[in-house]
């Protein structure tokens, strides 16, 4: 499995660019950002594809699982750090913005989601496993599961709410707005801790969202200060790697507490954020994926599901292949069908 890792290392590679002067100004455009969230959403299906193989203790398995453990939860970080900082400047930038999210973004999410729901709950049936009504009706509100993955569309939907109310309360002040979001992100992580305990992922990654709106305000400053500055934006960048080891270090040192992650988390958003500044990741490829994150999240147990079924996945490297392969025609499938259903119930305009 780790050819896996090196094919995406290699694909990386490809149309890599460095420089050491001024830094890419267009490092957290959304073809940047999205060639970033590609290959963590790569990762993420690559993680997702040990639930259904096994994989025997030979170095090359060993190094594969290492290094999915060394990431954990981090893969996640940036689809929510990306997503408060696209919400910050559209809150910034567009009027009537903060009330689109409740009419359109949410509702959006919710509707795509559902329709992977309807068809993870007649796969269910298909493949011998009776959902009851009850357990698809909690489904689509995200209350329970029907095979598909629920805690991340949960998280994200509950984040735009907790936005759509800071920005009503003070309009297009957005200090103020991204202070109360944050404050109410807090009171996520408590609300999720409480009623998912013991379900980490659903809360240690949540900070993140306000972060990411919070360098959309600073980021002016900040590029002011680090772009044209070699020394001072490896300076912060050395900081912040080395913050970022030391509060690893400092968590397994107190038996894996994710109240520590949460920290860590926050300050590997920062590192990838600061890396992107001088080292430019972006092909059509990772492009690709980095725009279909969510069909490709969300459908991607699909194919797990029925070639598992069809006992394919005892040959964990031509299972793993073709699980790829068909998530990404579902997903370009999914992303096609979305697209003209959206503009159909206008919750996006043609050609936006």
């Amino acid at each position: 499995m780790v050819i896996f890792i090196v094919m995406l290392l290699l694909l990386c590679l490809f149309e890599i660019k460095f420089t050491g002067k001024n830094g890419f100004e267009d490092y957290m455009s959304p073809k940047k950002t999205g060639a970033i969230k590609g290959i963590f959403v790569i990762i993420v299906v690559l993680s997702h594809l040990r639930q259904y193989i096994t994989l025997d203790a030979s170095w090359y398995n060993v190094s594969f699982q290492k290094f999915m453990v060394f990431l954990g939860q981090l893969m996640v970080v940036m689809f929510l750090f990306y997503s408060g900082y696209g919400v910050l400047l559209g809150l910034e930038k567009k009027e009537g913005y903060a009330k689109s999210i409740i009419t359109k973004r949410v509702p959006k999410v919710f509707i795509h989601y559902d329709i992977a729901v309807v068809v993870f709950f007649v796969l269910g049936h298909l493949t011998g496993t009776k959902y009851p009504i009850k357990r698809l009706l909690l489904s689509l509100v995200g209350l329970d599961g029907v095979g598909n993955s629920v805690w991340f569309i949960v998280v994200i939907i509950a984040l735009y709410i907790v936005t759509f109310f800071a920005f009503i309360i003070v309009r297009r002040n957005v200090v103020v707005g991204t202070a109360i979001t944050t404050v109410l992100s807090v009171g996520l992580v408590v609300f999720f801790c409480y009623f998912r305990e013991g379900q980490y992922w659903w809360y240690d990654t949540v900070m993140c969202y306000p972060l990411g709106m919070w360098y959309a305000i600073a980021k002016p400053y900040i590029d002011k200060k680090l772009m044209p500055s070699f020394g001072k934006w490896f300076a912060c960048t050395a900081v912040s790697i080395a913050a970022f080891i030391a509060l690893r270090e400092l968590r397994f040192s107190m038996n894996g507490s994710r109240t520590v992650f949460i920290f860590e988390a926050l300050v590997f958003a920062l590192v990838i954020v600061f890396v992107s500044m001088r080292m430019s990741i972006c092909n059509p490829v990772l492009c690709w994926f980095g725009k279909r994150v969510f069909g490709i999240y969300i459908l991607q147990r699909i194919p797990m599901i029925v070639l598992s079924y069809f006992g394919l996945n005892d040959k964990p490297f031509l299972f793993s292949a073709a699980c790829f392969a068909i998530t990404i025609v579902l997903a370009e499938i999914f992303e096609r069908l979305t697209d003209k259903l959206d503009i159909a119930l206008k919750l996006t305009k043609k050609n936006s």
